[in-house]
């Protein structure tokens, strides 16, 4: 694959006690990005992976991953080369409600680009209902970088009850 990619994968998870305010505004204040610092250059590029979690006060943990060393069932992004484009597909678990649309390849990211893509979902564990969001920033460039021009901005969240 030409070029390198930068993945950043912005992970929040949060339960029915704080679905409300005063977690709602906290949640909401969130940023969905962070910079994208790589200690080092790499081919092919970097997963960056920031996980928010009630249970933590959303306080962030942050994972850096190098694609070159990272299994790729580790890297919720599946991609393939097709021409001067990426082929692009978002290995989230919807829970509920069901999106069959997100299964396949849903998007072409072109060289130089970047592509970011949001979904949620809910899930009833054994003793409460569970809520997630989840936002992948994809670039793809000569560099591992986010700061390229936005390409397409995909947005499959739907309403949670």
């Amino acid at each position: 694959m030409k070029g390198r990619l930068a993945i950043q994968h912005f992970h929040l998870h949060w339960d029915k006690a704080t679905r409300g305010m005063p977690g709602a505004a906290i949640r909401n204040a969130l940023p969905r990005t962070l910079p994208l610092c790589a200690p080092f250059d790499s081919e092919p590029g970097w997963y960056h992976r920031i996980d928010y979690r009630a249970v933590d006060r959303f306080a962030p943990h942050e994972a850096m991953h190098e694609i070159a060393r990272t299994e790729d069932w580790r890297i919720p992004v599946e991609r393939r080369v097709d021409g001067d484009f990426l082929q692009l597909r978002f290995s989230v678990w919807n829970r509920a409600p069901h999106r069959p649309n997100l299964a396949g390849w849903i998007a072409r990211l072109p060289f130089g680009q970047r592509l970011t893509f949001r979904s949620n979902a809910k899930s009833d564990g054994d003793h409460d209902r569970w809520y997630f969001e989840d936002v992948f920033h994809v670039g793809w460039s000569d560099t591992a970088t986010l700061d390229l021009p936005l390409f397409r901005d995909i947005d499959e969240r739907a309403l949670l009850f």
